[in-house]
C-alpha cells in the first residue's frame, strides 16, 4: 500500500549470511565426487554400448557363416547370407569400435 506522506514503515532488509568456508569446501567435495561418479558412469556406458555394438555385429557375421555354409551359396534367403561389401563393412566397424574402446580414457584415470 501506497502512502501519500511519504512515512510509510521501511522494510528492514536482512542479509543473508553467506556460507562459511567449510560448507563450501563440503559443497565442493560432493561437487567433485559427483562429477567423477558421473565420468566412470559415463565411461562405463560407453563401454557397454561399444561391447553391445561388436555383440550384435560379430552375432550378423556368424549367422553369415553359417548361413553360407549350410545352404545354397547362390540362393540368398531375407538377409543372408551376407554380400561381400556388407562382410567386409562389418569386419570393419568391429575394428573401429576396438579402437574406439582404446580411445576412451581409463576409468581410474590413466
Amino acid at each position: 500500500m501506497t502512502f501519500m506522506d511519504h512515512t510509510a514503515p521501511s522494510r528492514r532488509w536482512v542479509q543473508k549470511d553467506p556460507k562459511s568456508k567449510s560448507t563450501s569446501s563440503v559443497d565442493d567435495v560432493r561437487l567433485s565426487e559427483s562429477a567423477e561418479r558421473e565420468r566412470r558412469q559415463s565411461y562405463a556406458s560407453q563401454q557397454a554400448g561399444t561391447a553391445l555394438a561388436v555383440a550384435v555385429i560379430e552375432g550378423l557375421l556368424k549367422a553369415h557363416r553359417i548361413s553360407k555354409h549350410a545352404g545354397d551359396t547362390g540362393k540368398r534367403t531375407n538377409l543372408l547370407p551376407l554380400n561381400p561389401v556388407q562382410q567386409i563393412g562389418l569386419e570393419t566397424a568391429i575394428d573401429l569400435l576396438h579402437h574406439h574402446v582404446d580411445m576412451l580414457s581409463p576409468e581410474g584415470g590413466g
